[in-house]
């Protein structure tokens, strides 16, 4: 299952696919060639011969109907040596797709993820090893300047994520909230939803403290409908434990999938009926109707 932590670098992609040829070529230092655009390419590096290979992101840079580059994008936050594997395949499987060459980009916040993500992986093939392109709190920059136009929103976002337990994570977040005040209200809103998830409780207890003092008027709403989200979450848990302990008390025996329809429902008003009908039925079967 993905999280927050692992989406919010993809998403950045997403949002503006350029943004991966930034960490390529500005970040890491990789030769980029000459391209006039950078489109979405889709993650799937499946060919029909091998088992599904899907990637976290990918982009392709194309001068006219030509591809120059594949530059593709993975988060990883925890040693998997499935990954050892799959890296060299989604490399030499979407470089056979595009007919261009293609980089593999790994950004891992946790430093030892990284450190192991950064070794040669023998790949069976002499003098031939293969070595990811590594982003982490020792190569990505820590940024405090602001652009005054946004254009450094998404290395900011992402600078959040990577340098979280950072001793400068609050003046990282501050630069960030502020690089983010020229863009669209909408945009800046999805991009400080991107941190209030991605972060973890310390930072984001930070940033959720900024968003209380800053001026920007989109920041106070977005807090109040974070909260409101909570505590709607809240009531919802409430009202399935509360169904689940009438059904226990009552002595019905309820199925697995039952349990699951009640526990997946999210509907507070449809929980609330059925919690109606539990104190009549004969049977967990007869909640439902």
């Amino acid at each position: 299952m993905t999280t927050n932590v692992h989406d919010t670098p993809l998403k950045l992609c997403r949002e503006k696919p350029g943004f991966a040829a930034e960490l390529a070529g500005e970040i890491l230092g990789l030769p980029i060639p000459e391209h006039d655009e950078i489109l979405p390419y889709s993650e799937s590096g499946t060919d029909p011969e091998v088992r599904d290979l899907n990637a976290d992101n990918v982009v392709v840079c194309r001068q006219g109907k030509a591809n120059r580059l594949g530059i593709i994008v993975e988060v990883q936050r925890e040693k998997d040596k499935r990954k050892l594997i799959s890296w060299p395949a989604y490399q030499v499987n979407f470089r056979h797709r595009i007919q261009a060459p293609t980089v593999l980009i790994v950004v891992c916040p946790n430093p030892t993820v990284a450190a192991w993500a950064a070794e040669p992986i023998e790949t069976g093939q002499p003098a031939s090893a293969f070595r990811m392109q590594v982003l982490s709190p020792d190569n990505y920059p820590k940024l405090f300047e602001n652009s005054e136009s946004g254009a450094l929103a998404e290395r900011m976002v992402l600078g959040t994520l990577i340098h979280e337990r950072s001793d400068d994570i609050r003046r990282l977040l501050v630069a960030a909230e502020a690089e983010l005040a020229p863009l669209p209200e909408d945009k800046a809103k999805r991009y400080t939803e991107y941190m209030l998830g991605q972060l973890s409780e310390h930072p984001r207890t930070i940033l959720e403290a900024l968003m209380k003092q800053e001026t920007y008027p989109y920041q106070s709403k977005l807090l109040a409908d974070r909260e409101a989200r909570g505590e709607a979450k809240g009531r919802v848990e409430e009202a399935t434990e509360t169904l689940l302990e009438l059904i226990e008390t009552r002595g019905m025996r309820i199925t697995e999938n039952e349990r699951r329809r009640i526990e997946d429902s999210g509907d507070l008003e449809q929980l609330r009926n059925w919690r109606k009908l539990a104190f009549t039925a004969r049977s967990a079967a007869d909640i439902f109707g």
